[in-house]
């Protein structure tokens, strides 16, 4: 699990696993959970839901470029409100299966939003963050790795940022 910004974290199948179990971060609970991702991912997995009462969970299972541009921009205008809303509280984790495609790009888009920012800057901002939480030994180049058509998406929704198009 890593932290992106205030109240934010990115995570993997586990870290979506640990945060439904109750996990803390920063001595808080999590008081959202969103899994782009099946759950359980895997048949002997036990999810029956959030063991906190105040975690709510959003399921919105995508496949990972498999749909295109209209599959990814639903789950944003699902997931995006829900994250919103959820930060007024305290954590949120965004997470997929391996925490480098659909949950980077929806943290991306969030951040977009939230500073005025363009995607490529967005993505690298959670690349920098992944990489300070894990070390100075990972390249951070291959800690994410977005579809194109999520990329693509980000770029036709957040076009001007910074003042320069939204390759900044």
């Amino acid at each position: 699990m890593w932290r992106i910004d205030d109240k934010l974290w990115l995570g993997d199948y586990q870290s979506g696993c640990e945060a439904l179990a109750g996990a803390r971060r920063a001595d808080a609970p999590f008081f959202g959970v969103v899994s782009l991702c099946p759950m359980p991912l895997f048949p002997t997995d036990r999810i029956s839901g959030p063991t906190e009462d105040d975690t709510e969970w959003l399921r919105l299972p995508i496949l990972d470029g498999g749909n295109g541009e209209s599959e990814f921009e639903h789950a944003l205008g699902v997931a995006v409100p829900f994250i919103r809303r959820r930060r007024e509280q305290g954590n949120v984790l965004v997470h997929c299966a391996a925490g480098m495609s659909r949950s980077v790009s929806v943290i991306a888009a969030i951040l977009c939003e939230q500073h005025g920012i363009a995607p490529e800057k967005a993505y690298n901002w959670v690349a920098d963050a992944k990489s300070e939480a894990i070390g100075p030994f990972v390249d951070r180049d291959l800690l994410i790795c977005p579809a194109k058509e999520f990329r693509s998406a980000l770029l036709r929704l957040f076009p001007l940022r910074d003042g320069r198009p939204g390759d900044t």
